[in-house]
């Protein structure tokens, strides 16, 4: 990013210029219009979900204070008509029941109607089949009337249908003040159950909560809304009191997560009840969101116009420098072959496209030479370790080669361990070398057709130390020392000249280790005639596990199974033979 502001392109400088004079008017004009709707549509979403509250509060109101005024004057009329004063007697006369029935026909919503003395002695009419619950809040009613002397309310459900209905007593007395009877009702609402679940198509969660914070009724609402209104600091905080009108937000936390909700609250006349309209906030503003998308949407389609416009004309403008710069790319990256065309430059740009060729020419033709010469370095390299190594075992006729073949078989066990080429390259120069410590070997001990003796043995155990400390000087060899010092280590530990074990011992020196002691015992040495073929596998075999790792063991079969290994020539064959096999398993074998 900071090298991309220290030297942009020029066509992306023409880019942001074009782009940036068309986009900044246009995003700020848009901002301002996309905050002052929004503003806008929020207002008008509280106060529909302001009026829907307290329409169904009022509407409420007015039904209950009808019915109110109805229950009195049914009262009213019980006691005024001629008739005993005693009120138990008064509302056992035959004419009481009839009253009470046509009373009721003239309200469709009432269910029920009991008309009492204060001893709850009296008649009723209507539904008298109640539920436990409707039963406990038209006696609750009952009570409270009775105590207070006021009308009193209690809201219950009717089951199955989750029916909303209200429970209403009413003292009444002749005289002001006084009351003689108690005149109950039970008053299916169906403006709050149609309100209700008009609104619930919305979206909306719509309650009926008394003064303590309890939700006494809800519709289109889950448990989860429920229990999380009566949770929230705004049911809390009714504490006993008619609940004042308000809108506001609140925080409602469920088992699906935290979600912002809208709500409204509005009293329901005397009952002490408050009607709560709430939505999810992402429902409540769901317009608002459209809104939103739709301006950026509208803003993304002039951008991508915008961009287009800046991107034709930038490449118009652009196109021949472009040209130019992506030739002298390709000759920077090394392809020197390619060449900068004129056609259709300015004239600066053409002599300038004429200079490049030139210097890729001479580029071209200096890199070939300088290739040359490090194909020449290289082979001079490998050409100097091989005669190194072939100097090595000439020391000793017959070991002739061995370098070379041990590299030779080393490269091909290590392709069948699925090895990189590069990986392979090493390890055969690793192989070349790992005898060039036997130089620092006195050749009486190389050339002993007898059984060494311990002494001996040990100087000659001393060639893998010598090798590595004479490779070690050279840095391009580095890699190979592992190998050198280590090639006569065994798998169990008992190798030398570290002991190392297992996978302690470098691969590339468990590789060569197994093609070194091949073609160790199938070639002739003074101390021992070339075993067969055959006798080889066995005997590589019988070291698996012991000697060598089985993993390179493995690779060396499948070598040797696909044609991949021969034995090598013998060579001369041996004045004496001292012994078959000497120290086989734990010594040196090459």
């Amino acid at each position: 990013m900071r090298r991309f502001f220290r030297r942009p392109r020029l066509r992306h400088v023409l880019f942001a210029a074009l782009l940036l004079s068309g986009i900044i008017p246009l995003v700020f004009s848009n901002t301002l219009l996309i905050r002052q709707n929004r503003q806008r549509l929020e207002a008008d979403e509280k106060t529909e979900l302001t009026q829907a509250a307290d329409t169904l509060s009022r509407e409420v109101s007015e039904q209950l204070d009808t019915v109110r005024a109805s229950l009195h004057q049914l009262g009213i009329g019980l006691l005024v008509v001629p008739g005993p004063s005693d009120p138990e007697a008064r509302l056992h006369q035959s004419w009481v029941q009839p009253y009470m029935k046509d009373f009721m026909v003239g309200d469709s919503n009432l269910l029920g109607l009991r008309v009492l003395d204060l001893d709850g002695q009296g008649q009723g009419v209507g539904n008298t089949d109640l539920a436990a619950p409707v039963a406990a809040a038209r006696d609750q009613s009952f009570a409270a009337a009775k105590d207070s002397g006021h009308a009193a309310f209690q809201f219950a459900v009717l089951p199955p249908a989750n029916d909303p209905v209200a429970s209403m007593a009413v003292p009444v007395g002749r005289k002001e003040g006084s009351a003689e009877l108690v005149v109950e009702a039970l008053v299916r609402l169906p403006l709050m159950e149609a309100v209700f679940r008009r609104e619930a198509q919305g979206q909306s969660g719509l309650f009926l909560v008394d003064s303590t914070g309890n939700v006494l009724w809800s519709e289109g609402a889950t448990d989860a809304s429920i229990e999380a209104l009566e949770a929230s600091k705004l049911i809390a905080g009714f504490n006993g009191a008619v609940p004042l009108a308000m809108t506001t937000e609140y925080e409602a936390t469920t088992d699906e997560g935290t979600h912002s909700m809208v709500v409204q609250v509005s009293p329901v006349g005397v009952t002490g009840w408050a009607v709560v309209v709430q939505k999810p906030a992402s429902a409540a503003f769901a317009e608002i969101h459209r809104m939103v998308v739709n301006a950026v949407v509208a803003t993304v389609a002039l951008v991508a116009l915008a961009m287009a416009a800046a991107v034709v004309s930038a490449r118009w403008v652009s196109s021949p420098i472009q040209r130019l710069a992506q030739s002298s790319h390709e000759i920077a990256e090394g392809n020197f072959g390619q060449r900068v065309g004129g056609h259709g430059l300015p004239a600066e740009l053409a002599d300038l496209a004429h200079d490049f060729n030139r210097m890729s020419g001479q580029l071209e033709i200096t890199i070939e030479r300088l290739q040359q010469a490090a194909r020449a370095n290289r082979e001079l390299f490998i050409g100097s370790i091989r005669a190194f190594a072939a100097a090595i075992d000439a020391k000793d006729p017959y070991t002739r080669g061995h370098s070379e073949r041990v590299a030779s078989m080393s490269r091909t066990i290590s392709r069948h361990l699925s090895l990189s080429e590069e990986v392979q390259q090493k390890i055969w120069i690793a192989a070349l070398l790992h005898d060039v410590g036997k130089i620092g070997v006195e050749d009486e001990i190389l050339r002993k057709v007898g059984q060494l003796t311990d002494d001996e043995y040990e100087q000659m155990k001393q060639h893998t130390v010598i090798g590595a400390e004479i490779m070690s000087s050279i840095e391009p060899l580095r890699e190979m020392l592992p190998v050198i010092r280590w090639h006569h280590e065994a798998w169990n530990g008992r190798g030398y000249p570290d002991g190392k074990k297992g996978e302690e011992i470098p691969l590339w020196a468990r590789i060569v280790a197994v093609a070194d002691t091949f073609d160790a015992i199938t070639t002739n040495r003074p101390y021992q005639k070339a075993f067969s073929m055959e006798e080889a596998i066995s005997i590589i075999t019988k070291l698996t596990g012991s000697r060598f790792d089985a993993k390179v063991v493995t690779a060396f079969f499948q070598a040797y199974e696909g044609g991949d290994l021969r034995a090598p020539d013998p060579g001369p064959a041996p004045k004496t033979v001292a012994s078959k096999v000497r120290r086989i398993g734990v010594g040196a074998l090459s």
